[in-house]
């Protein structure tokens, strides 16, 4: 009995030091969770908002004229339009070709020309810098169109093209344009005739007309 009585008692001292370490763990680790509970109005006074910098995006440099045609007429640089390689983006200021800044220089009286060349089929490297489409030639008398355009700061004008085009435009810009006069024989003279039609409404203000929208 007395070996017996020894024996409870420790089996009473381990279960007690045992549940005891427990207990202590449990509660370190209670207090351990609530100190990193932090109220929301802690955060919101504690930490001040971060202010960032504003963006000091690099002013672009203006493109210099090219002079080298400067003393050209305006016929003879209509007449050298496939050696346009190169335009201005969205058509403001110059570009640096000789071609494009000499008709920029010209002005006014380089568009009757201009409009005489959208007829013109022969091929040409699109200067414009947009992709071009599988399938498609691009033409001299898109570099003329382009160049009306931009001489007279007139983003694609309203009745230049069909209803069904000017549709399409709103969905796909430019390529309604080149399906347009890719695909519907004669387009290229309809268009023309809306150019010397405007041209005629020059004088010497030219009339404004409301342009398309994608």
């Amino acid at each position: 009995m007395k070996s017996l009585t020894i024996v409870t008692k420790l089996s009473l001292l381990f279960i007690m030091f045992f549940m005891g370490t427990a207990l202590a763990l449990w509660i370190r680790n209670l207090t351990a969770r609530s100190s990193l509970e932090i109220k929301p109005e802690t955060v919101a006074s504690d930490i001040p908002a971060q202010i960032y910098p504003p963006w000091n995006f690099p002013v672009p440099t203006p493109t210099p004229e090219n002079t080298s045609l400067a003393h050209k007429p305006a016929q003879y640089l209509c007449d050298h339009l496939d050696d346009l390689k190169h335009m201005a983006w969205e058509g403001t200021g110059y570009s640096g070709d000789a071609v494009y800044d000499g008709l920029k220089r010209n002005g006014y009286y380089a568009i009757p020309c201009l409009a005489d060349k959208i007829t013109d089929t022969r091929p040409a490297t699109n200067p414009t810098g947009a992709p071009f489409w599988a399938g498609y030639t691009y033409r001299v008398g898109d570099t003329a169109m382009f160049m009306l355009m931009d001489i007279n700061e007139m983003n694609w004008p309203k009745g230049m093209m069909p209803t069904k085009y000017e549709e399409m435009f709103k969905t796909e810009g430019m390529f309604a344009y080149f399906d347009y006069v890719h695909s519907v024989p004669g387009s290229r003279k309809n268009v023309q005739r809306w150019w010397r039609n405007w041209i005629k409404t020059c004088q010497p203000e030219c009339k404004v007309v409301p342009l398309l929208e994608n």
